[in-house]
């Protein structure tokens, strides 16, 4: 579990290529106070990472790196997984739900199941949902998964988490389909990473959370356009009207900042945010091209800042 978490931590990065995975919260259990999901192919199919590939050697040469995960996980990032759902009933994580749309080494995986410590196979209808431990953090773990179908994979804490999230996928249990939640609807078109929440963890570092009553939030690209929308609802119009007012005062210290850039300049008058009562709604709109060519300079500016302290480092140890 601890190798998949650090795939999909990378796939933002070295995705390529694919067929459309957007968010399905009918998948998604009822009693969900929090959603996120990743649709890998529309990352893959983002211009931004397409560019990048280009421009950058050393993304275009990894391959050798995404072989070795296949080796060792059975799945393909290049092409073969697709998009991941995470959710929960409440902030805690152990009790999270992760779905993987993906083709699979259905053989390889199940080996290193049936290798794992304390492993124990749970039948639940007619499908094995398997269990076992890990050690993370210098603890002892429980983990759960199975083959919901040979391309869609569930994970849990537990068999019982496991068993409940199939349900939901099965038809058998009520997913999340209630239009009035915060949590349902469909994500704008494009969109690459999807997240809502009704529950904050106290130790969010964000101050709006305290005042907060849901969350929601899309990025991605569509017609040519990269985007963020967020909608933020509050406790109070009060507070609505101080989280606009600190949007507007970030806003306009970035322009004061990048006031003789008029490709940045472009990009932060894309930016706008809105008050209706006690919500909060921010929008942000941008030609991906224009996009790329601030990108563009930003990772000029750091490799010529990386090859400066490269430089010194080197000049220091002749000195010494």
């Amino acid at each position: 579990m601890r190798l998949f978490a650090l795939t999909f931590a990378l796939l933002a990065l070295y995705a390529y290529v694919g067929q459309a995975a957007p968010l399905d919260t009918k998948n998604v259990a009822a009693d969900a106070k929090w959603v996120a999901h990743v649709d890998v192919d529309a990352v893959r199919d983002s211009k931004i990472v397409q560019k990048a590939f280009a421009a950058c050697p050393e993304l275009k040469e990894s391959g050798k790196h995404f072989d070795e995960l296949r080796d060792k996980i059975g799945i393909d990032l290049r092409k073969d997984l697709h998009g991941l759902t995470l959710y929960g009933p409440d902030a805690d994580k152990t009790h999270a739900v992760a779905i993987v749309y993906s083709t699979v080494n259905q053989k390889l995986l199940l080996e290193k199941a049936e290798k794992a410590a304390d492993h124990k196979v749970t039948r639940h209808g007619s499908i094995d949902i398997h269990s076992w431990t890990q050690q993370r953090a210098g603890k002892t773990e429980p983990a759960a998964g199975a083959f919901f179908k040979s391309n869609v994979l569930v994970f849990a804490a537990s068999p019982e988490r496991v068993a409940a999230a199939i349900d939901v996928l099965d038809g058998k249990s009520r997913g999340l389909t209630d239009a009035n939640s915060p949590l349902a609807g469909r994500a704008p078109t494009g969109s690459t990473v999807v997240f809502r929440t009704v529950v904050f963890r106290p130790e969010t570092p964000f101050a709006a959370a305290k005042l907060a009553e849901s969350f929601r939030v899309a990025t991605g690209e569509n017609n040519g356009n990269s985007f963020y929308h967020a909608t933020l609802v509050l406790k109070s119009s009060e507070a609505a009207t101080q989280i606009k007012a600190i949007a507007d005062g970030i806003k306009a210290l970035g322009s004061l900042r990048f006031a003789a850039d008029a490709d940045v300049m472009k990009l932060i008058a894309g930016l706008k945010t809105t008050v209706d009562g006690n919500t909060v709604k921010t929008s942000w709109d941008a030609s991906t091209d224009d996009v790329w060519t601030v990108v563009e300079k930003v990772a000029k500016k750091a490799a010529e800042h990386l090859k400066k302290a490269d430089q010194a480092g080197k000049g220091g140890e002749a000195f010494n």
